[in-house]
């Protein structure tokens, strides 16, 4: 197969619908379709097993499995180890394409010699507005340079550096850069991939994932701040987590808002 999309799920019954149909309408049909199940106790098995004939009359291969795993990352090693496409994409529960031609345009008639990681842009939604992740390549030892829900990444890579599981929420950047570090070639699309919810671990653990990154990070060379940057870093992002923890849902709308034109990250995507 020329891609392999896997996604990864627990207890998902109330996104996994959405997901599944973004995949099963792509217009481009070389491709396998992988879901790889924490052992959930809802219904999401029963979801995705309602689907397995229409992708059989579009004659694309569409597996499940249910295990036990360790978290997300798990999952996702796991599906690779299943996949036998050239390029890996992983797209989360409740996550979706942006429409039914993006891997037709990704992939029909066009070939990546040399090529490690192809990525785009994505629209992530947020408090029910939805708005462009600002990727940038040229800031990769700063944060994450675009959304892992865009990237297609070669099979060979993720399968010699499969996800770190020491990181619960950074595993994927942590990829990303063990790539960069290698010098594999990174491919902008400049199309748009994605749909993504910012309701994920990483969007609501700011301190959690603030210090999981800036480990990461140090542990290839490229730490962000000083101890004493960090320490003071750290005071206020406690203080930030308290208050995105307890302050109703229309004042955190509102300082997102507000952060979100601050950092040049108030780009509406329409559609």
């Amino acid at each position: 197969m020329r891609v392999t999309i896997i996604t990864t799920c627990f207890n998902a019954q109330e996104h996994i619908r959405k997901t599944i149909e973004s995949v099963l309408r792509q217009t481009f049909m070389d491709y396998e379709y992988i879901i790889m199940d924490g052992a959930s106790k809802d219904d999401t098995l029963k979801i995705a097993s309602e689907y397995e004939d229409a992708f059989l009359r579009r004659q694309i291969p569409y597996h499940i499995y249910s295990e036990p795993d360790t978290g997300i990352y798990d999952g996702m090693n796991h599906g690779v180890k299943k996949a036998t496409g050239e390029y890996v994409n992983f797209m989360n529960a409740g996550d979706e394409f942006f429409d039914e031609k993006v891997l037709e345009k990704l992939f029909k008639r066009k070939d990546y010699p040399d090529i490690g990681i192809i990525y785009g842009d994505a629209a992530e939604t947020e408090y029910g507005e939805q708005y462009l992740f600002v990727k940038s390549i040229s800031n990769i030892k700063k944060r994450m340079p675009f959304s892992h829900q865009s990237a297609f990444a070669l099979r060979s890579l993720l399968t010699e550096h499969p996800f770190d599981l020491k990181y619960k929420i950074a595993a994927d950047y942590d990829f990303i850069m063990n790539c960069y570090d290698e010098g594999v070639k990174f491919y902008d699309s400049n199309l748009m991939i994605c749909r993504v919810s910012k309701d994920g671990v990483s969007s609501v653990k700011l301190y959690d994932t603030f210090t999981e990154t800036e480990e990461m990070l140090t542990a290839h060379g490229y730490p962000r701040y000083t101890p004493d940057e960090l320490k003071k870093k750290l005071f206020f992002l406690r203080i930030r987590q308290f208050g995105m923890d307890i302050l109703p849902a229309a004042v955190k709308k509102k300082i997102r808002q507000i952060q979100r034109k601050q950092r040049g990250q108030d780009i509406k995507v329409d559609g």
